[in-house]
């Protein structure tokens, strides 16, 4: 009987596991396509696509790709977009959560149910009326104003983490800084703050990356060729270089190699993070 029910174990968890190896196959058969093609010359590409020989590997195309697509300018001003818009998810985010939760207003809890709501709201039905918005209020075609319409899409969804969080936490703590003569701003700052680094990496991770790899909202807000965005410029990099698939793949690479190396970086982090998130919660 023991036996039989260790096979069955055994046999679940080979299951398990070719499933799981199968799905991560999936996914890493583009990438290996992308990096497999950004190193060869062009007509390398249809006769061997899978396969890469040390006699036909080069770094010709990725240093021509690098070159005309201004690479290190555009690199800078994705890195000043997602900064900027990072630094408004967290702020803003955080502080709302923590008005919601301390005040114990149930006005304040109407509104927060309306807020979340807003989750179910797709950008393209608002994409209209905030690019009118941007432009009237002078906002259009600039990095901040590219950083307020991520922060109009994402702050129910992340106003809904934060709150769901600091609602685990126990009132006893604001209750004690109190007590101590912390006002409400150095309790925010100085407890909850340290409280919510869990809840912030996850923020970070989840919405940054989506702001680096955006390519909608740029194309919307931003008309500047000097301010477009890696994912923009690579869009019309490509556009410009139909037939040339060793250019585009190898745009496409450098592109996206920058939140490869971060998350091999902080895979680990990111892993504790998720896991003490969803035991906290």
């Amino acid at each position: 009987m023991k036996s039989s029910i260790k096979r069955r174990k055994r046999a679940k968890v080979i299951l398990t596991n070719g499933i799981m190896i199968l799905i991560m196959l999936f996914y890493l058969l583009p990438f290996w396509y992308v990096i497999n093609n950004a190193f060869k010359e062009k007509s390398y590409i249809s006769l061997q696509p899978f396969t890469i020989r040390p006699e036909i590997f080069t770094f010709d195309s990725i240093i021509s790709a690098f070159e005309k697509m201004n690479y290190t300018t555009t690199f800078l001003n994705s890195l000043i977009v997602l900064v900027l818009s990072c630094t408004i998810f967290v702020i803003v985010g955080s502080m709302t959560a923590y008005g919601i939760c301390i005040s114990g207003n149930k006005w304040l809890n109407y509104l927060y149910v309306f807020f979340v709501s807003l989750i179910a709201l797709p950008f393209q039905a608002a994409m209209v009326p905030l690019v009118s918005l941007l432009k009237n209020l002078g906002l259009s075609d600039s990095y901040l104003g590219l950083a307020l319409v991520y922060s109009a899409m994402f702050m129910p969804f992340i106003v809904f983490l934060y709150t769901g969080f600091m609602r685990s936490l126990p009132m006893e703590i604001m209750e004690s800084a109190r007590i101590d003569g912390c006002s409400y701003f150095q309790a925010y700052v100085h407890i909850y703050m340290p409280l919510l680094k869990t809840i912030t990496g996850i923020v970070l991770v989840l919405r940054g990356v989506y702001v680096w790899n955006d390519l909608q909202v740029p194309l919307i807000v931003i008309n500047d060729p000097a301010k477009q965005t890696l994912q923009q410029r690579l869009y019309v990099f490509a556009q410009s270089r139909i037939g040339n698939f060793d250019l585009v793949f190898a745009g496409a690479l450098i592109v996206c190699l920058p939140m490869v190396i971060l998350f091999l970086l902080m895979q680990k982090s990111f892993i504790k993070g998720v896991m003490a998130g969803s035991i906290k919660g």
